[in-house]
């Protein structure tokens, strides 16, 4: 099981960008390396890119003599024209240098003929739990697929429906693992096969912190585990709101998916995730999202430790015609001796990064599994 922590993502790559001052004005231009993100087939090939400098203005301006690079050569190699060639599944950066040492950086996302991703590579589950794995497909040449998975390898621990309809349906059972899954796919010609892995834990009381999983996909992705707990906490009306907090740090960063109802959960059920603006987040007072949500709301966030690397924050974002962004499902809540309560569950919500808000590359899609005590906080001061 390889994961691709690609944090190049789209930050990598803008952080590739150099400020070039010109030598006549003194004015300052980017170098641009475009599109900032793109993909290709083992086996196929792009056409160079786009290499110029950019003023204020938006004027692409003669960029003067370079050279092209790429890392990992595993994944893409490319000729001197810039040309690309895919090698092997990944992501890639490729740079193109100026004589004076100046550069600029694109990401390219490199699949095989036949591709299968485990959207969730693991599976943190209470006894008791159900879902079924969620994969997505990609193929160069469309034609039928064929899903199936291994038997679970310790069956009192967790079983899986291998076959038909229900393939990759998983019923947590006795606390254990982590135990890996199998899953393949074949489309008669090519066959393929990933691992991930199934946890099924419990918690005796809500002093401990329990733990997540998470994934991101878009210009940022991540395949991540870390502590996690939730909170009913006071607004400024006294009701409780619910919070979700998956946090962890790494790779030097910290990382974290923040999930916030504007009432408590008393049972499982499922819940909405509406958009949230991210001028919404500066309001205080009544308005506050945090203290006060009038809706619910998700954010995913990525802040190097290195306070000259830029963060990553992703706000829950829904469609042209529907704020619903997505939704949290709670699949079990247990009340402990000594209160409180634990909790499991999962979501899927869809983000735009604040850094490319108005860019189609802004695009997140952010999904999760939890097992989590729940207690009772106050976090704001009114």
């Amino acid at each position: 099981m390889k994961r691709y922590l690609f944090a190049l993502s789209l930050a990598a790559a803008a952080a590739a960008f150099a400020c070039v001052s010109l030598s006549d004005s003194g004015g300052q231009v980017l170098l641009v390396v475009a599109p900032v993100l793109d993909s290709v087939f083992v086996g196929d090939t792009l056409s160079p890119r786009a290499v110029f400098l950019e003023d204020a203005a938006g004027n692409h301006l003669d960029p003067g003599p370079y050279q092209w690079s790429i890392s990992p050569t595993s994944v893409a190699t490319v000729d001197a024209s810039g040309k690309i060639a895919g090698k092997g599944k990944g992501a890639a950066l490729v740079v193109a240098t100026r004589r004076d040492s100046i550069a600029s950086g694109a990401v390219v996302i490199v699949s095989r003929q036949l591709e299968m991703t485990l959207l969730l590579d693991t599976l943190f589950l209470m006894p008791g739990d159900t879902i079924t794995v969620p994969l997505a497909v990609a193929q160069k040449t469309p034609a039928a697929t064929t899903v199936r998975f291994d038997s679970s390898p310790t069956a009192n621990v967790y079983t899986i429906d291998t076959t038909g309809p229900t393939a990759g349906l998983i019923t947590a059972h006795g606390t254990g693992g982590p135990l890996r899954y199998v899953a393949h796919l074949t489309n008669g010609t090519d066959s393929i096969a990933d691992t991930g892995a199934v946890v099924v834990m419990s918690l005796t009381d809500t002093s401990a912190d329990g733990k997540f999983y998470m994934t991101a996909f878009g210009t940022g992705i991540r395949h991540q585990s870390g502590g996690a707990f939730a909170l009913h906490y006071p607004k400024r009306n006294g009701k409780l709101a619910f919070r979700l907090v998956d946090s962890l740090t790494q790779n030097a960063a910290k990382d974290s998916v923040l999930i916030t109802l504007r009432d408590s959960i008393l049972a499982p059920g499922t819940f909405e995730i509406d958009s949230l603006n991210p001028r919404e987040t500066a309001v205080v007072g009544t308005l506050d999202p945090y203290c006060n949500p009038k809706r619910p709301w998700g954010v995913w966030s990525s802040r190097p430790l290195d306070i000259n690397l830029p963060p990553i924050f992703a706000y829950s974002h829904g469609t042209p015609t529907d704020s619903v962004a997505g939704q949290l499902i709670i699949t079990q809540y247990v009340t402990p001796v000594g209160g409180g309560a634990i909790i499991s569950g999962r979501y899927l919500f869809r983000a735009r990064r604040l850094d490319l808000y108005g860019d189609p590359l802004g695009a997140e899609t952010i999904r999760g599994t939890f097992v989590v005590p729940l207690r009772l906080r106050n976090l704001c001061t009114f």
